[in-house]
């Protein structure tokens, strides 16, 4: 993962000490600034590209200090991660970036090893919690692979299992496009862009394709409406009627559902596929019809021809040549890519983002509804938080069951907000103050390495309970 981190220091030889030192980390790409200004315009050009912030305390005769800069950089995104290089005797210092809302500070007198390994930890941080989405950032080689294969066919994602379809339907397109295929698969699982792609592949993709649903269409008009019928052939047939494999002459007709045809009409169908004709309904004889039949099902076949629900014969009339299409939760690489289509085809929220963090989640998600499912929960996103950054807590309570963990939900209150947030300061200041002194060996070692007086770092150990080790 690469991470886009900005340091600004009005000192050029710290700046050029980070950039050499950095020239080792191939995943780090580094900003540099000088002046206040300049880190404002930076990252108001670009506000959620920046993994860390790096900012000093003092810059030259500038009157703006890093805490001033820090307050400004949360107006253009609160989320940021910020920490600040002082160097400053000043015990107020530490507090007046705190509040400012500054996550850590590097102590000059630090080794750059040690100023670089906090950064890397903060990098891993926003990695869990902050990085905004980027596709670019999941394109290995592999995945570009699979990508170019699966797009071939007209359909959208990444996985292995995918691919091996698409690579399925490519042979099947270029040895043998007569050859009836059933595609198995859960619904919504995208049976229908298989078939599709198997008639725009074949040498049948100028004339026409069929679409039935066998189990959308009464019993009673199935047959009507896949073979026609004649004039008078039953009470209300006051025309002729021409079907659906008529229509589609040289073309593709594409039974969905094939496992809610009844048993009657299963017959009929196995005829056309024995013998290459139909009869409709009152005709004097069968018709012959050169078409291509491929089916989908997403009914276990086997089980009902054990119940008498489905023809054995049938059966092995349709699966020539089986396409097995895994669950959306079995071949999760797809979500990513699916989600970033769906957002492109809705054309409705097109600047939202999508944290890094929501993508997983996303994917951790069985989806029972398969690909269906997920393009309805992303419409209902891209509608509800238009332009905003979606994060795993917009998902909990609206779309799924789960319980993400640092959630807060403040009331907006003035008198209540501001309780919560000077207590959500006080244990910011608490947790620096003891995680500095644990590292230490005396309160002496720990108020140099913070640059403040002995007597100041006893009382802030003294407010906030943080047992002196000497005692």
């Amino acid at each position: 993962m690469n991470y886009k981190i900005l340091i600004a220091d009005d000192e050029k030889h710290i700046l050029k000490s980070f950039q050499e030192r950095l020239k080792e980390h191939k995943n780090i790409e580094p900003v540099f600034a000088s002046k206040t200004k300049e880190v404002i315009d930076i990252v108001r050009k670009s506000p959620f590209e920046f993994a860390v912030i790096i900012l000093d305390f003092h810059f030259g005769d500038e009157k703006t200090n890093g805490a001033d800069v820090a307050r400004e950089l949360y107006k253009i995104n609160p989320k940021l991660l910020i920490l600040v290089f002082t160097s400053d005797e000043s015990a107020n210092t530490p507090i007046e970036c705190l509040r400012a809302g500054v996550n850590d500070f590097i102590n000059k007198g630090e080794s750059l090893d040690e100023a670089l390994s906090k950064i890397l930890d903060y990098c891993k941080k926003f990695d869990e919690t902050h990085r905004i989405y980027n596709p670019q950032n999941e394109k290995k080689e592999k995945y570009l692979i699979n990508e170019s294969l699966i797009e071939s066919i007209g359909m959208v994602g990444r996985s292995d299992d995918l691919a091996l379809v698409a690579e399925q339907i490519k042979k099947i397109s270029e040895t043998n496009s007569d050859v009836t295929v059933l595609i198995r698969g859960e619904s919504g699982t995208g049976k229908e862009l298989i078939a599709t792609a198997l008639h725009e592949l074949s040498d049948r993709k100028d004339n026409k394709m069929i679409k039935i649903n066998c189990g959308a269409i009464p019993a009673n008009l199935l047959e009507s409406e896949l073979f026609g019928h004649e004039k008078g052939a039953f009470t209300g047939a006051v025309n002729k009627k021409i079907g659906k494999f008529q229509i589609a002459k040289n073309g593709t007709v594409f039974l969905d559902e094939i496992g809610d045809m009844p048993l009657d009409l299963q017959v009929k169908l196995l005829r056309f596929l024995q013998e290459g004709t139909i009869e409709p309904v009152g005709a004097s004889g069968p018709i012959k019809v050169n078409v291509r039949v491929i089916a989908a099902t997403h009914v276990n076949l086997e089980e009902a021809i054990e119940t008498g629900k489905f023809r054995e014969d049938l059966y092995y009339r349709l699966n020539v040549i089986p396409i097995r299409l895994s669950p959306l939760r079995a071949r999760r690489e797809d979500i990513e890519p699916l989600v970033m289509f769906f957002q492109k085809k809705f054309k409705i929220g097109i600047n939202t983002k999508f944290l890094n963090k929501t993508i997983l989640y996303l994917k951790s998600y069985d989806w029972k509804g398969n690909v269906r499912e997920l393009e309805n929960t992303v419409k209902r996103l891209l509608t509800l938080y238009s332009d905003q950054i979606i994060t795993p807590e917009q998902l909990e309570g609206k779309f799924f069951n789960y319980n993400p963990s640092e959630m807060k939900d403040f009331d907006y209150d003035y008198p209540t907000f501001k309780e919560q947030l000077d207590n959500h300061i006080a244990e910011q200041e608490k947790d620096f103050f003891e995680y500095h002194y644990s590292r230490e060996n005396s309160i002496r070692a720990t108020a140099k390495k913070l640059l403040m007086p002995n007597a100041t770092l006893q009382l802030k150990l003294k407010e906030f309970s943080i047992t002196d080790k000497n005692n």
